[in-house]
């Protein structure tokens, strides 16, 4: 088999095959639990803190050797 033969008859079966998962649905029960919080929001919650927000030091605008 030709090489060129060979990337055109598998990229004709790759893109069957994504096109078939694209288009193939999934029940929700085949996922593990899927929360709508994302997952620093349920950190927080169970610790009960919260992130504060970290701003950089000032630095001076010139430096002089």
């Amino acid at each position: 088999m030709s090489p060129r033969r060979f990337v055109s008859v598998s990229s004709v079966i790759l893109a069957g095959w994504l096109g078939a998962t694209f288009f193939n649905e999934v029940p929700a029960q085949r996922y593990p639990k899927l929360d709508k919080k994302p997952a620093t929001a349920a950190v927080e919650a169970a610790t009960g803190l919260l992130v504060a927000e970290v701003k950089p030091a000032a630095s001076p605008i010139s430096i002089s050797r």
